[in-house]
């Protein structure tokens, strides 16, 4: 059986927002997360799914600082390693590779910036021309990604997307191929009460 080749485009500046901003409604954090405030959210967990060979996964963030501020957060995230499982394979890991940094600079700590979404669309855009990949798959809540998932679809990709629930644009969940929910991956089960 073909595993689809996949890239995965990590919107860091959404995570880390929406990551925070679930931390601050009391939710409680999975073990394994790994948090750089204003700039940094993984979890193991995102690269595991048995469906797909991940070719690549970038991560964009921006962080104020100087250059030896950035460099230390690119170290961060180019020290986070990713795993691709496929169930075809006896669960054996298919490969190991880092994730790549794509770190902007911004001058004050405004919620987000430009930078980021730009990035983004421009290799998604690149990704979408090319017959190396079948799946693009986005982890942001935001729905500025709308048109260049529609485009992408147009050029016969399939395009996933990941978010938390918190800040997830309705319109998002319905654009793309298929949606999943990291409230699970990152964060423990909410007491229902009864």
């Amino acid at each position: 059986m073909s595993i689809p080749k996949v890239q995965v485009f990590v919107d860091g500046e959404n995570l880390v927002m929406r990551y925070q901003a679930m931390l601050a409604a009391d939710r409680k954090p999975r073990q394994g997360v790994i948090h750089v405030k204003d700039a940094f959210v993984w979890h193991p967990s995102l690269t595991t799914w048995s469906c797909m060979d991940i070719q690549r996964v970038t991560y964009y963030t921006s962080a104020t600082g100087d250059q030896t501020k950035l460099r230390e957060l690119k170290a961060t995230v180019a020290n986070t390693d990713f795993e691709s499982f496929h169930e075809f394979d006896n669960e054996i890991p298919r490969g190991v590779a880092q994730v790549l940094p794509r770190v902007y600079h911004k001058s004050s700590k405004s919620r987000k910036t430009r930078n980021v979404d730009i990035n983004i669309v421009i290799d998604m855009m690149r990704a979408a021309h090319t017959n190396s990949v079948e799946i693009l798959l986005l982890y942001s809540g935001d729905g500025d990604y709308i048109p260049v998932i529609e485009e992408c679809m147009r050029q016969g990709k399939t395009v996933w997307c990941c978010s938390f629930s918190s800040g997830l644009n309705p319109d998002l969940f319905s654009a793309v191929d298929l949606y999943v929910s990291l409230d699970d991956i990152f964060f423990l089960p909410t007491k229902q009460s009864t």
